[in-house]
């Protein structure tokens, strides 16, 4: 039997898919769960962050509590929902200082605040330094979902690219870049353009960038059966990504498609809503077309595949 690092996070949910029954409800495959309930939408979506896996160095306790319930209310905003509240499950070593659990769940409740909702409950266990946060939200109109895009549609994202993954890198190497530390350790949740494209009719998908660009293309493709032609000089570039990738010889572009934590929207929608869009306060850029062709990358006038090589774990070392 081949272990979990074999296989890999993505081959294993769809072998999970498999594996369990199947439910007449929207579920496993898409950013959260919905459930119909007497004509309301409920919209529920669970994460789990790590101190080992997700807290960058020089983070603090009430930001990973941020980090923690950000992630679960940005697959709510994916699916075009109102949050609605978050619970919390916080799993900490026993010796560990009580201010900690505290710290963790002031950020937590800061994050629900400005997310328009609260703290509903939880649960605290003996392990080893965990979060667990389940997010719920209700949703008057039609969900958003990975798919429903269609050859001809554009491709847009919310906000930049590469600030938190060049956060991430700069604080493991001890340089300081306020921008995009702020980037990896107080993600925004884009609760308020979610349910704005959701409202109006139209994100014909959407999916939030928690793993990486090019995963996030790659997912959206294959939910919907389609391809993407990316234009790279569309891509807005993240602050801080400029001067951390140059201090670190690393590639810009790479933290841009492949870096994880932006919790920025990818979305697609018809060429008649772009008006409706640019009139909008939405911060988009347009960086993109949908085709029949696979996922592509055109880059300095050269079009090439744009292979999906965003964050996976289980396989990360």
């Amino acid at each position: 039997m081949a272990s979990l690092k074999d296989v890999g996070e993505r081959a294993l949910i769809d072998r999970v898919i498999k594996s369990i029954r199947k439910s007449p409800y929207l579920g496993p495959g898409d950013d959260a769960a919905c459930i119909d309930i007497k004509g309301t939408k409920l919209v529920i979506s669970t994460d789990v962050v790590t101190f080992e896996r997700h807290m960058a160095k020089g983070m603090t306790m009430e930001q990973f509590g941020w980090l923690s319930a950000a992630v679960s209310f940005s697959d709510i905003a994916s699916m075009g929902s109102r949050p609605v509240g978050i619970l919390a499950a916080v799993s900490l070593l026993p010796e560990t200082d009580e201010n900690v659990l505290y710290d963790i769940m002031n950020g937590i409740d800061q994050c629900a605040e400005f997310c328009g909702t609260d703290v509903l409950g939880g649960d605290t266990k003996a392990g080893y330094g965990s979060v667990c946060t389940t997010a719920l939200g209700v949703c008057e109109h039609r969900v958003l979902t990975r798919s429903g895009a269609r050859p001809g549609d554009l491709v847009a994202i919310t906000g930049a690219l590469g600030s938190a993954s060049a956060g991430w890198y700069a604080a493991l190497n001890g340089i300081h870049n306020k921008d995009a530390f702020s980037a990896v350790a107080l993600p925004v949740p884009r609760v308020k353009e979610g349910m704005f494209l959701a409202e109006n009719e139209i994100a014909t998908s959407c999916m939030d960038i928690s793993d990486g660009f090019s995963t996030t293309a790659s997912a959206l493709c294959g939910s919907s059966g389609v391809g993407m032609n990316i234009i790279f000089e569309s891509l807005p570039m993240g602050k801080g990504v400029a001067a951390v990738s140059k201090k670190l010889g690393m590639s810009s572009a790479d933290l841009m498609l492949n870096g994880g934590g932006e919790y920025e929207l990818m979305f697609t929608f018809r060429r008649e809503n772009l008006e409706k869009l640019h009139s909008s306060d939405i911060d988009l850029a347009v960086v993109g077309v949908v085709t029949d062709k696979g996922l592509q990358l055109t880059k300095d006038g050269k079009t090439s595949s744009l292979e999906n090589k965003g964050y996976e774990h289980f396989t990360e070392d």
